[in-house]
């Protein structure tokens, strides 16, 4: 029999957000809604829509290997060149190719609690050790990121902001991180898929200094703000060398052609992320509101979805909301047994979580 590595035996496996159909099957019920993915309850920009009608008349075909024109119109938008990027099945795929290129079971990476799952999935899966240093009151510690580094930390990875708390770590921070990793020779991976909901003055992008420091990564999706996750496409930038490296072992054909297209079509509609941006910022501030009357605490966040503090066990809580045909995500994996994870919707879909939370209280 084929002996599978112990290493791979040990890992917890990702658990995503359980699908509408599957609950309505499960219990029976109907018009169920879905908010436990962070998805774009807006769709996408017509602009993708009409990109991928295009691009299914060549699904007989092999894509482009190296999503030239996606990589070309990256590089525009993010006025740098087009050495400096390279895209994959999702920001999850990049970020694990250049995970892939400097661990092995002599290394470790650092991140921090509560920080997303699939960086300690990718480590294990390298044989190498995860360390996850302590938060601070839910929210990323610089001080205690970079004192659980040692001689054998290759990766420093963060996701700014959070996933799943909706925290952040200040710009001054994350460039105090960086320089850190620079002296001590050690990679760091700035995670930004949820960059553009965030309001804070003092959280920003990376990709401004990437040109001084050639061990920055800076990673983005498609998923979110341009609601596109069902393609699966996003992006990393990074050093000409790091890109040359990370495609030496990227899956050849790894973005579909339906994907290139549509993520290509999606940039050149920033008026749709911004009006996607600008509804979620509301119905953010209608959960506030609804839940602070409700009594229930909750985390302020940058992202499109909260965390919210339940009364007694969160998967309990999770349950009862499936039976009232709401899906939200439980965060018991992450070490928050008594969160859940609520993603923002449409007004109308904020107002049925409320109205089903209100009975639950009852």
């Amino acid at each position: 029999m084929f002996k599978i590595k112990e290493s791979i035996r040990a890992i917890a496996p990702y658990i995503p957000g359980k699908p509408v159909k599957e609950v309505e099957r499960e219990l029976g019920i109907k018009n169920s809604i879905k908010l436990a993915s962070n998805e774009n309850a807006w769709g996408f920009s017509p602009k993708a829509k009409t990109a991928m009608e295009e691009a299914i008349k060549e699904a007989n075909i092999y894509p482009d290997g190296n999503s030239f024109y996606l990589r070309k119109k990256i590089a525009e938008f993010e006025n740098l060149p087009i050495e400096n990027i390279m895209v994959g099945n999702g920001s999850n795929e990049v970020l694990e190719i250049i995970m892939r290129l400097g661990l092995d079971h002599t290394t470790n990476v650092v991140s921090s609690e509560y920080a997303f799952a699939m960086y300690r999935i990718v480590t294990e899966a390298c044989e190498a050790k995860y360390i996850a240093s302590k938060a601070k009151e839910y929210r990323f510690d610089a001080k205690a990121i970079m004192d659980a580094c040692d001689s054998n930390t290759a990766i420093i990875v963060i996701d700014n902001p959070n996933n799943p708390t909706g925290t952040y770590l200040p710009y001054e921070q994350m460039l105090e991180i960086l320089k850190f990793a620079k002296k001590n020779n050690i990679l760091f991976i700035s995670d930004e898929a949820y960059i553009e909901f965030v309001r804070a003055k003092d959280c920003k992008t990376m990709m401004g200094v990437l040109n001084e420091y050639d061990n920055l990564v800076v990673t983005k999706t498609f998923s979110k703000a341009y609601g596109l996750c069902g393609l699966r496409v996003g992006y990393g930038v990074a050093s000409k060398e790091i890109i040359t490296m990370a495609n030496r072992i990227r899956e050849t054909f790894n973005v579909n052609v339906v994907a290139q297209y549509a993520a290509t079509a999606a940039l050149d509609d920033q008026d749709f992320v911004k009006e996607v941006v600008k509804k979620t910022h509301e119905g953010i501030d209608y959960f506030k509101t609804e839940l602070k009357s409700l009594g229930l605490n909750y985390l302020h966040t940058e992202c499109n979805f909260m965390l919210v503090e339940t009364p007694g066990d969160g998967k309990t809580f999770f349950e009862k909301l499936l039976k009232l045909g709401v899906i939200v995500r439980p965060m018991g994996g992450y070490g928050l047994p008594n969160h859940i994870r609520l993603s923002i919707g449409t007004m109308e879909q904020n107002k049925k979580v409320i109205t089903a939370i209100r009975s639950l209280l009852k």
